[in-house]
């Protein structure tokens, strides 16, 4: 019943009968999942064969409408991270943030009364190698992948409902590799211990082939830690409200002594590398690339012409955090000092937490300047602001706005700016206060120019041939893969006015639009030209910034619904919620 039911619906059960039915639910599911990793009672298994789902998926639902992964408040989060001070965290973002590595390192002495460091440490028993590798690899289920735009999770369980509770899947959930021989770049292979794709519904024979793999160089990069403890949930979320970002992600990475796990690499989101256990050798060069790596996007091959001895060193012990930037190339290794056993001790072992800041399309600043033409857009619609569209241009303002839409993409292709994070939704410390900061005064200020700068460029920049070529070859390959990336305009709040609704577009649908401006463009090339061009400047001497901030965070809060629903669900399933 439970699963038949929207999840906005289990709401108003009971607390109480919550919490007596999901330890039954556990008892139940424990068994089964038991009886599914067996390699007896093989009538008992094909009769079973889809109950461990449905009450996986009952557990999820129940656990959404539970209490907010917690024990750590944000601002212990914001200081164990970045440092006591309010002006530190600004600090950082003003020196640091997508541009260059920065190392905070954390004094020794001062560990013992960081609360979220020692809540993390203790998520782990660090007393052998064996323990620690038992302590984040049992009682692992696989976390299915949720669309990055999908904002209602009913859908989600619908599409995983014959899936969801399965068995940890590799590289999925989990790699399992080790680096060794050198290419011509510099770089070494990745060797990987498991064959792609492969499930582990054998739980205990996992960990063990993990423990041998570890003894043999490999290193354990466990994905959606996240999803997997309440406290790394919480440290996730305290940094996603201070970057205004839906969510961050967070992998536990457990390497042996003289070893490297991931071969030389770069990554499309921002990195803080949280050193728990014993010490890692960080290599990282700077980012030779003018325009930083978007989100889901092929990467590119490594510069052959990386200098080995060109990147900044530096070598985190227990405590440290480093931050790397997104496109800055790294690789790591452990290392063992002369005179030091290697032999059954954890203390030449690194564990460290990596914390993924990662920056969703609609909330880069190519982001926020699709969402102010949709807010201006609405606005003209209601006919209620200066600069409103005049009566002949009117039936044509929706297609010219798609057409806007296409060239601000494609000049995000080019133009730095429009590819860094938007973060006028942070919540900084100092933003709160009645009396703000220098430092928060700066990046309200920063926001407001970046916004001004980006418009300035739409208006100056002539995109008009490049946007209607790009769309000409759209329509030509007759598929809407190519506008994926415009699926998520959709989730943006739209104003009731009359009749107006059939001049909107459908945003998962737009080749039958896209078709249709092509032939405006055809039927009459320069007045089409000209009235664009007018549209494009009243937008850019129009575009309120306040009420596309207000969109901005409308829409934030939306996904960040979704990303918290999963999260609570995902925790349900490794049983986090319970005392």
């Amino acid at each position: 019943m439970v699963n038949s039911c929207e999840v906005d619906k289990l709401c108003n059960l009971q607390p109480e009968l919550v919490s007596k039915v999901m330890h039954l639910l556990y008892e139940v599911w424990s068994k089964v999942r038991l009886l599914g990793s067996s390699a007896d009672c093989s009538n008992w298994k094909d009769q079973l064969q889809s109950r461990p789902y449905e009450i996986a998926g009952t557990i999820f639902r129940l656990s959404i409408d539970g209490a907010c992964p917690g024990g750590l408040e944000p601002d212990e989060v914001r200081k164990s991270l970045f440092g006591q001070k309010e002006s530190d965290l600004e600090n950082f973002v003003l020196m640091y943030w997508e541009s260059s590595p920065y190392l905070y390192r954390r004094k020794q002495s001062g560990l013992q009364g960081d609360l979220v460091f020692t809540a993390l440490r203790n998520a782990f028993d660090l007393t052998t190698p064996d323990a620690i590798i038992e302590s984040f690899i049992q009682g692992l289920v696989s976390c299915p992948a949720i669309a990055s735009d999908e904002l209602n999770i009913n859908s989600f369980l619908h599409e995983v409902r014959d899936s969801l509770g399965a068995p940890v899947k590799y590289r999925q959930d989990v790699r399992v590799v080790r680096t060794r021989a050198q290419t011509s770049t510099g770089s070494g292979m990745e060797e990987h211990f498991f064959d792609d794709g492969i499930a582990f519904p054998d739980a205990a024979a996992f960990v063990d082939k993990c423990k041998d793999a570890v003894k043999n160089g490999f290193s354990i990069a466990l994905r959606g830690m996240e999803f997997r403890s309440e406290k790394v949930a919480a440290i996730a979320s305290a940094l996603a409200d201070l970057f205004g970002q839906p969510s961050v992600g967070a992998n536990i990475y457990f390497s042996p002594p003289r070893s490297q796990g991931l071969a030389r690499h770069y990554d499309d989101h921002c990195v803080l590398v949280w050193q728990l256990l014993g010490r890692k050798k960080w290599n990282i060069w700077p980012n030779t690339r003018p325009i930083l790596p978007r989100l889901y996007e092929p990467f590119h091959p490594l510069d052959d012409l990386l200098d080995d001895s060109g990147g900044r060193v530096e070598v985190l012990h227990e405590g440290d955090i480093m931050y790397v930037p997104r496109g800055c190339v790294h690789e790591a290794h452990t290392d063992v000092e002369d005179g030091e056993s290697e032999v059954n001790t954890s203390v030449n072992y690194s564990l460290h937490l990596t914390l993924a800041i990662e920056v969703e399309p609609p909330f880069e600043w190519e982001g926020f300047a699709h969402i102010a033409l949709h807010c201006w857009l609405e606005e003209q619609t209601l006919g209620c602001s200066s600069g409103s569209i005049n009566s002949k241009l009117e039936e044509q303002a929706p297609l010219f706005a798609l057409l806007l839409h296409v060239a601000i993409r494609l000049l995000s292709d080019k133009d730095p700016t429009l590819r860094k994070a938007c973060m006028v939704a942070a919540k900084l410390p100092s933003f709160s206060n009645s009396c703000p900061t220098s430092h928060s005064k700066s990046l309200r200020n920063r926001h407001m120019s970046t916004f001004i700068e980006i418009l300035n460029k739409i208006n100056n920049t002539c995109i008009l041939k490049e946007a209607l070529s790009w769309i000409e070859l759209a329509v030509k390959g007759k598929t809407d893969e190519p506008v994926q990336w415009m699926s998520w305009l959709r989730h943006l709040p739209r104003q009731q006015h009359g009749d107006t609704a059939a001049r909107r577009i459908d945003f998962c649908d737009v080749l039958g639009p896209f078709e249709e401006l092509l032939n405006v463009f055809s039927s009459d090339p320069e007045q089409a030209s000209a009235d664009f061009t007018n549209f494009k400047s009243r937008f850019c001497r129009c575009a309120a910034y306040d009420d596309a901030c207000k969109s901005f965070n409308m829409l934030l809060h939306m996904y960040r619904t979704t990303r918290t629903q999963y999260t609570k669900g995902m925790l349900g399933l490794h049983g986090r919620h319970r005392s």
